[in-house]
Formats: C-alpha cells, structure tokens, sequence
C-alpha cells in the first residue's frame, strides 16, 4: 500500500482542486458588475456652453417640463448606448486581407433607435426652448423644418412649437465638443450662416462655436450675434395647433430681449431656482440681513450679467444697505472687472460718484444682459427698501421698450410727487403771472391748443390732460 500513497495524494489534490475552481466559478456567475449611472443635470462636468456661467454644481435636478420658465446653463455629456443582448464574437475569420485590397465604404450614420437617444438625453432634457411663450401656450423651440423622412436638413432651423418627443427637436449641448449644438438623430451640428442657423456635418469651423450664459442668450463665438426668433406673430405649421417663426441670429445690442432668452437642455425648468435667478435673489436676501456672503458669490462668477445687479444695489446708500455690504458691491465689482478686460472702460470722475459711472457704463454696453429674472428682482427691492407697490411696475415679463436696468429710482415713494391731473386752465392772454421769457410746454390736437407752464409743471414732473380729445401724458 505505501508505493501506491504518492499516487492517492495526487488524485486527492486534484479533485480538491476541480472542486475549488467549480466553486469559484459558481459564485462569481451570479455577481451584477457595478455600472456608473447617466450624468445628470447637478453633476460636476466640464466647462463649454455657458462657460461663463457658475458651475453647474449649485444647479438642482428637478425634471423638465415644457413651459418653464427659466435659465442656468448645463453641460451634458453623451453616453454611449448599452452592448446589445446578444455578446459580439471577439474573435475575426483568420483569413488574411489583401494588401491590395480597396477600403472598405465610409458608411453614413443611421439613425439612433430610440433605446440609444434615451441614453443620450438623461431625465429627457432635450429642448432648445424659448423662455417668453409669446402667441404659443407650448412654447417655441428650435426646429429643423419638416418631420421624420420628410426633414430637410439642408434649410435653415426654425422655431416651431415645442415637441419633446419629436427627433427633430433633440439637441446636446458641448457635443461632439465643447461649444457644440448638435443633433445625434441626424449626426449634424448646427452652423451659423449669414443671419441664419443650419444644421451641417459636425466640423472645426469657428460658426458651429456658441456661448451661452447665465443671462439667457445664445451667442456666436465671438459674442455679437444672439440667437433669436422674429418678430410678429406666429403661422400656423403642421396642423391647427402648431404655429412657426422664422429663426435668426441677430444684434445682440439691438435685437429685443425677450425673443432671445432660452433654456439649453439641462437647464432647471424652474426661474425661481435656476442658478442665476436664484443667485441674484440669495444676494439681496442677504444684503438685506447685513451679510456680504451673496456678493461676493456674484464677484467671485466673474459673470458680467451680475453687473446690473450690483449697481442697482449701489443706487442705495449705507443707512439703508449695511457698511460691510456696501463695501462687498464695490469689491464684487471689481472681481468682475479684473476676469473681464473689456469692462475696464469705465471712466474714472471726480465731479460724479462711482454709482453715476457704473450707470453711464451700463448705458453705453447694451450687449451686456442681466440674468433672466431681473425686472421681478429690481421689483423685489424696490418694494423691500421703497414703496410695496413699486412692484407693481417691475416684474418679470414686463414687456418694456427701454431696458429695465436703465430705469432709475427717482428717491421717491410711488405717488411720492403727485401728478398734475385735469388742472384748470385759463387763457393765454390771463395768464399776468408769466414773464415774455418763461418756458412753456405746448400740446396741439385736433384744432385745440394749450401751454404748460414749465414753472409748474416742474413741481408735478408729469401733467395728465385731454386736449381736443386726446388723453395724453406729458412728462418731465
């Protein structure tokens, strides 16, 4: 028995050893491998569009909804589709390619299958979306004419009303790159051309480069052009209840505002809580309390929309706004100056304080936009440390023919100068209290006439009157 013991310890060890790789290869069968989930709209990701924004970080994750009203820019970043079902070989024919052999056709990208876009667009943010509905309840979004395998992506985009669920509304922000709007259901980016925007293959060129910001633009690269729906009113497109407008890149100093703001995919669908609104509101809060902490948030973005905000903050002096916040707008200030050379043109004065420059400044750079939000925020302060019912003239969707940010507090109350209403009258040849060289403000309508007096009209700063038939406001 003892000769045969090596070969029993061998057969012994061997079958133990079978038994353990078995054992090994039973439990590890059942084991689901860990997978990264989808980015999402909070996440930390890399700067692009709205790179000029504050990071996406401070961003909240509701889901979108069709209607919303707001803007904070956040980059997304594409997701390559799951491996199909069934596992692909990995092992090729052993048959040798002739060296002579011609390459193979450059084939064109087909369409993504639904399962593919989905993991693109995570939480179905899709949409290039107009924040103003203006004539649409649905709102107007960025649309490549026709639909399906009727689309023509060689025509110019268009703004068409919104359909979250069409391939033909599907954009990505920063891809296939960073500055990149593009289309995956077509393999196309979009372009500027002349005053339009097209969809074309995805290239370096300097025109498929766009910058949006925390005041709701949509710019060229260099900055001068935005993004924007033409004026009038909507025709109708596809059916009763779709309307369309002609999409066009336009001024940024000149073209209206409120058909140039827009929410990128990613953005939060909530104005209240989109980063930039919700930034300016968390710096008046707490100026208000006497706390700098919210501006020099606003400093620190070196974001040029804050700008207006500041200075309407500097509108009001230390006995209204705490030492140490007045003292953060002007550092604020500053910070924002120093990232961004081109406002180093403000003029230093020694006949007007710095509140007047800033306000002068303001006027001569229309390109510069405030955040979304701002009309219902200068409201907001206004009716804090003014009058209640200065909210009532400033609030958001104001519809407005000058900008907002140049309308000033005159340092009153509402009512705080009355009005000179329906004031008697008498005629020219009575009126023994004038001298031959005092002003007059004259009206004419309808074969009627009449002068005010600027001597009186100066203390009321506006007459209401009817003259000839005409109500009218004359201001001062």
């Amino acid at each position: 028995m003892l000769k045969y013991l090596p070969w029993i310890i061998a057969a012994t060890v061997a079958t133990l050893a079978v038994m353990t790789m078995l054992g090994c290869s039973n439990s590890e069968s059942g084991v689901t491998p860990e997978v990264s989930p989808l980015p999402t709209a909070g996440s930390s990701q890399p700067a692009g569009i709205g790179s000029t924004s504050v990071p996406t970080a401070e961003a909240t994750t509701a889901p979108r909804t069709s209607g919303s009203s707001a803007i904070a820019i956040a980059e997304s970043t594409a997701v390559a589709p799951p491996p199909p079902a069934t596992p692909v070989p990995s092992v090729v024919a052993d048959t040798p390619v002739p060296a002579d052999a011609p390459p193979e056709p450059t084939r064109a990208m087909a369409t993504p299958e639904p399962q593919s876009l989905a993991a693109l667009y995570p939480d179905g943010q899709t949409l290039i979306q107009l924040i103003d509905p203006l004539d649409e309840p649905e709102f107007y979004c960025v649309d490549v004419r026709g639909f399906g395998s009727n689309s023509e992506t060689d025509r110019s985009l268009q703004a068409h009303t919104c359909k979250p669920d069409g391939e033909d509304e599907l954009f990505l922000v920063n891809h296939p790159s960073e500055g990149k709007l593009s289309m995956p259901a077509y393999d196309l980016c979009v372009e500027a051309d002349g005053d339009e925007v097209y969809t074309r293959g995805c290239s370096d060129t300097p025109s498929q480069v766009f910058v949006a910001g925390s005041d709701g633009t949509v710019r060229t690269g260099d900055g001068q052009l935005c993004l924007s729906v033409a004026p009038g009113e909507g025709e109708q497109a596809g059916g009763i209840s779709h309307v369309r407008r002609d999409l066009l890149l336009v001024d940024c100093k000149e073209g209206p505002r409120h058909l140039a703001r827009w929410i990128l995919p990613g953005s939060n669908p909530s104005a209240a809580q989109a980063t930039s609104t919700r930034l300016m509101y968390d710096a008046l809060d707490a100026a208000l309390r006497g706390d700098p902490w919210g501006l020099v948030r606003l400093g620190d973005s070196g974001d040029p929309a804050y700008i207006p905000v500041l200075v309407e903050l500097m509108r009001f002096p230390w006995w209204q706004i705490d030492r140490d916040v007045e003292v953060a707008l002007y550092e604020a200030l500053d910070a924002i100056a120093d990232r961004n050379p081109a406002i180093a043109d403000v003029e230093p004065g020694t006949d007007v304080d710095e509140w007047s420059r800033w306000v002068v400044w303001i006027g001569k750079h229309p390109e510069v936009w405030p955040p979304p939000g701002f009309a219902g925020w200068k409201g907001r302060l206004f009716g804090d440390l003014v009058d209640p019912a200065m909210g009532a003239f400033l609030f958001d969707g104001i519809r407005a023919n000058v900008r907002v940010e140049e309308i000033v507090w005159g340092g009153v109350r509402k009512d705080g100068i009355p009005d000179l209403t329906d004031a008697p009258v008498i005629g020219g040849a009575d009126a023994d209290y004038l001298d031959p060289q005092d002003r007059v403000f004259g009206v004419s309508f309808n074969g009627e006439h009449r002068a005010y007096p600027h001597r009186i009209v100066n203390a009321h700063e506006m007459a209401n009157d009817v003259v000839g038939g005409v109500p009218f406001a004359l201001a001062y």
